[in-house]
């Protein structure tokens, strides 16, 4: 059986211009970090910028070099109390998009929960196409949180 060929460096950034090159009605994507460590792994970041209005959003990208998966992430603010209470709704809502979520610990006075919701997708398969469904589906997840709290 033929084995398949581990992804590089040239295949990342191949990505990081598919991502920049993304046309969308919605998005643009301003590129603010792209680092790539010594041991080959992949860490930029995007500005997404929203065309119909003024709000942005942060899109956290992670490739580890000679891994078959890109790993795309988008922060979340949770109030602590929120968290405290809802946080089982939380992850079932969350784990309907087939995303995770990752907590950082709360800080300081100001009683708030950081998360960042993760998506992963395949690097071999990746197009435009698949980052479109991704970020949407990772997008869809972070208003659907947001939105459990609005209505309460």
């Amino acid at each position: 059986m033929k084995k398949k060929r581990r992804p590089d460096k040239s295949d990342l950034e191949a990505i990081r211009d598919q991502i920049l090159d993304f046309a969308c009605a919605k998005h643009d994507f301003k590129l603010e970090t792209d680092d790539f460590l010594p041991e080959g792994d992949w860490n930029g970041v995007f500005i997404v910028k929203f065309r119909d209005n003024s709000e942005e959003d942060r899109l956290y990208c992670e490739a580890p070099l000679g891994e078959h998966f890109l790993r795309f992430g988008l922060d979340l603010t949770l109030d602590d109390n929120i968290w405290e209470r809802e946080y089982e709704n939380i992850i079932r809502e969350v784990s309907g998009y087939d995303v995770a979520i990752y907590l950082s610990p709360a800080k300081g006075e100001e009683r708030k929960r950081h998360c960042r919701l993760y998506s992963r997708a395949w690097v071999p398969n990746f197009s435009q196409r698949i980052f479109g469904l991704t970020l949407s589906n990772l997008m869809d997840c972070k208003d659907a949180v947001l939105s459990m709290h609005s209505k309460k």
